[in-house]
């Protein structure tokens, strides 16, 4: 029992004496050091969050863009094959 008075106190005078370190926080809105440095924060977790959409929406466009251009080949030979034109010569 008493080590974990010991303990406790320990603990809680380790957390007392970093309590400044926490105002230094980047997620510590209220210590921003101004209204430039709040924008660029906001605007870097704005980058972040939107990075893996923008990848994902790339990846699909690509397979959108592949599976048009097969079909529309699909249909250019269908229809050469199907033209009596092609066998005048």
């Amino acid at each position: 029992m008493k080590t974990r008075i010991v303990f406790q106190a320990a603990f809680a005078a380790a957390v007392w004496a970093v309590s400044g370190a926490a105002q230094a926080c980047p997620v510590c809105i209220n210590g921003a050091g101004g209204e430039k440095l709040l924008d660029a924060f906001n605007w870097s977790v704005l980058f972040l969050m939107a990075m893996p959409y923008t990848i994902v929406f790339a990846v699909i466009g690509f397979f959108v863009y592949a599976y048009r251009r097969a079909e529309k080949k699909q249909r250019a030979e269908e229809s050469a094959v199907m033209s009596p034109a092609h066998d005048l010569s």
